[in-house]
């Protein structure tokens, strides 16, 4: 009887001692955005800032600069198109705003801006030249924070670092912040 009574309490207290399951715990989660630019850890995008900031370097900065290593992307901004929308103005090109650190070969840490725009690259062709066509529909350029002496970003690379300022709130505008 004793063993009776004590697996019924202990019933009782396991029980008691669950939460209960209620509806309105539960995490909503929007459905994912389909859209034609790639995400900010994309390897192709990263492979295209490196090209670029090795490319720029040594006729710019006339220094032998490579990035060697990238860590902590992550998406700033994300503006999708807007095509039959008569305000705001349409705009048919889709952006994603991205930050990163790099590791330059001189041994220090920079920050990295850099943007996505879909449709761009041979005169905005996409996938019109064919299945096997260089062309990817989409562009990435990127600004290593303090190495633009040209301020060809502007000062502070903040062409590419674009958001809107605090409590500014634009149509169609999704930040992360």
């Amino acid at each position: 009887m004793r063993r009776f009574a004590s697996l019924c309490l202990s019933i009782m207290t396991a029980s008691v001692a669950l939460p209960a399951a209620a509806a309105d715990l539960q995490k909503y989660r929007p459905a994912p955005i389909k859209t034609n630019v790639p995400t900010c850890d994309n390897a192709d995008v990263l492979g295209e800032v490196e090209d670029q900031f090795e490319y720029g370097a040594p006729r710019m900065l006339e220094a032998k600069l490579e990035i060697l290593e990238f860590t902590g992307m992550f998406e700033k901004a994300y503006l999708p198109p807007v095509t039959d929308d008569p305000y705001p103005d349409p705009n048919p090109i889709e952006r994603r705003y991205c930050q990163a650190k790099a590791l330059i070969s001189d041994g220090k840490w920079r920050t990295v801006y850099y943007l996505i725009e879909y449709p761009m690259g041979y005169a905005a062709a996409d996938s019109y030249l064919g299945i096997f066509s260089p062309v990817r529909g989409w562009r990435a350029e990127g600004c290593v924070l303090g190495l633009d002496e040209w301020h060809v970003y502007g000062a502070n690379c903040q062409s590419l670092r674009r958001y809107p300022p605090e409590g500014a709130v634009l149509p169609d505008y999704v930040s992360k912040y």
